[in-house]
């Protein structure tokens, strides 16, 4: 079963499973491929770091998701 990248359009072949235990994970299965999902893990690193998130911060974590939706083109989770 093939998906297109809702980041670069891409039709390929999905994720072998969802990259986090949560319901954003089902959404990346079914959205990204892999090779944006691997570029994502490098962003985040980066994200981390530069803005110095505590990832145990409910905040933080929701900054951190907000940001993985813009960068993979998966819309806002509060958008009808």
């Amino acid at each position: 079963m093939a998906i297109t990248c809702s980041r670069c359009g891409a039709t390929t072949d999905p994720l072998p499973q969802p990259p986090l235990p949560t319901a954003v994970g089902r959404e990346v299965l079914a959205r990204v491929c892999p090779a944006c999902w691997k570029e994502w893990l490098g962003v985040q690193v980066m994200l981390i770091n530069e803005y110095r998130l505590n990832l145990i911060d409910p905040q933080a974590r929701a900054a951190l998701e907000a940001q993985l939706r813009t960068f993979l083109n998966l819309g806002d989770a509060t958008a009808p």
